[in-house]
């Protein structure tokens, strides 16, 4: 059976096992490195580009801890212009997984196999990141409100040959008590 679907990387593979953390006592930990150059397929309808980073697995009484900071790519849409980009970002997880399962209130837990699945968590993590506001870089102008065109350069004016900039300056009649104020 291939860890590749479709071009992705299984889901599968984001299963650890801890069955020999479980028979050491608490306290005991291992550190676990994660590199995934390729793309992940996390759920049905969440995909990373890459996920690198490391994880401590600590041993306790309810089960094992999961600690670490992983780096992520996820496809997403420019807030501003609505094109698609590669956003990378930091994750800092921690997460007990109970052991045995249902002994905590824990949504996670270690399965009779005696692993952990990370794709749930990171699921999570990433939904909660992207709802946060993002651009596909910092000197992105956004849409023309008129056009819906990609607004470019400094004055955030679409780069066309017409008289399009001196137009768009023209103040709303509306809006011209307003200036006014100024």
């Amino acid at each position: 059976m291939s860890a590749t679907v479709g071009g992705y990387l299984n889901k599968r593979l984001l299963r650890i096992n801890v069955g020999f953390l479980l028979s050491e006592g608490p306290g005991n930990s291992r550190e676990i490195p994660i590199e995934f150059s390729q793309r992940v397929q996390v759920d049905e309808d969440l995909f990373l580009g890459a996920l690198t980073g490391r994880l401590i697995l600590t041993r306790t009484k309810e089960g094992i801890l999961v600690q670490g900071q992983l780096n992520v790519a996820h496809e997403r849409e420019c807030d501003r212009c609505l094109e698609e980009f590669e956003h990378r970002f930091g994750l800092d997880i921690a997460e007990l997984y109970a052991s045995p399962p249902g002994a905590n209130k824990s949504a996670f837990s270690v399965d009779s196999n005696g692993e952990i699945d990370l794709a749930p968590l990171l699921r999570e993590e990433v939904l909660i990141e992207a709802t946060y506001r993002v651009v596909c870089q910092d000197s992105c102008r956004g849409l023309c409100a008129e056009t819906g065109d990609k607004l470019v350069g400094e004055s955030g004016l679409r780069d066309r040959g017409d008289d399009f900039a001196e137009n768009f300056t023209e103040i709303d009649p509306r809006l011209a008590v307003l200036k006014q104020l100024l």
